[in-house]
This record gives structure tokens, sequence and C-alpha cells, in this order.
């Protein structure tokens, strides 16, 4: 590595609950977590959506920088940090050196997961969700587990499921009118 390829990056420690990245701010730079755990979220119709948890080895704020767009999302401290700090000077330096393939992809999965993250701020959940997302989890649950604990499962757990949608449907037929 030449001497002039060696980038001195900034640190920062951040206390527990101290937000360190507000939605809709100018973004300059991106986080990487050395030590800790943030929560990342956006406000939508005055909710917050949780978008994410972060710890260690892991990036936030680096939408604003390859789009040179505000913060899409605010990031908060869940505890200390101890955070990297990534320019968009230096991430244009080191994505310049890339290989180019990797700039395309890098670009690609960045607009997927603004897509992504647009789906989920944007979905109004209603009750049919719930029930379509609570037999998706049973389902993939029962079969990740070895055919010998599958009975064991069924019974213990199916006989509470069935209760849980009839106490969804009684509920509908109740409020629904």
């Amino acid at each position: 590595m030449k001497k002039s390829d060696s980038i001195i990056l900034e640190r920062r420690f951040v206390p527990k609950g101290t937000l360190i990245i507000k939605q809709g701010e100018a973004g300059n730079c991106a986080y990487l977590i050395q030590s800790g755990v943030v929560r990342v979220y956006t406000q939508h119709e005055e909710k917050k959506i949780d978008l994410a948890k972060l710890g260690s080895g892991q990036i936030f704020g680096e939408m604003a920088l390859i789009f040179d767009e505000n913060r899409s999302a605010s990031v908060v401290a869940v505890e200390d940090c101890n955070l990297i700090i990534l320019t968009r000077q230096t991430l244009k330096q080191k994505l310049d050196r890339s290989d180019p393939t990797v700039r395309a992809i890098v670009t690609m999965l960045t607009q997927r997961v603004v897509t992504a993250n647009n789906e989920v701020i944007n979905k109004k959940s209603d009750i049919q969700d719930l029930l379509d997302t609570t037999r998706i989890i049973y389902q993939n649950t029962l079969s990740a587990l070895p055919r010998t604990q599958q009975r064991t499962f069924q019974n213990a757990v199916l006989p509470k499921l069935d209760d849980f949608f009839n106490a969804v449907k009684s509920f509908q037929e109740r409020f629904s009118k």
C-alpha cells in the first residue's frame, strides 16, 4: 500500500440514548460501528417504524453519501457506541479505486434497500397480514425442525395457534360491523 492510500478516519464516542442521525437532515458522512448497538427508524405519518438494529462491524448513514440526498431515517444509540466516521470524500476514493463491477453492485444493492425501506414504510398492515405472517412463521419453523421433533412441535403449538386464530376471527366479527 502506498502512503497516499492510507486514510486516517475520525472516531467518535456516542453515549447510549444519543440521536446520531436525524431523518430529513443533510448527510455528509456514514458511520462504521466499532462497538455498541444502534436502532435505525423512520417516522411516517407520526409513527416510528423500526428498520434495523445494527451492531459492531455494520455501517449506517451510507445512503445519504451514495445518493447525495437528505437522511432517509433516524439513528439512535441503543448502547454506548464507538463509531468510525466515513466521509463522502473517503467513500468516493474507496469506490473509485474499486473494480467497476463492485461499484455497479454497490449502487444496485443500495437502490434495492431504498425500495425495500419504502415498501415497509408505506405498507398498511391489517389483520389478514397478521394471520398470513403467523401461518408463514409457523410453517417455516415446523419445516426447519428435524422430523423427529415436528409432531411434538405441532402438538404443543397448533392448539394454541388455533386459539389465536379463533380469537382474531372473533375480534373481526365483533368489530368489523
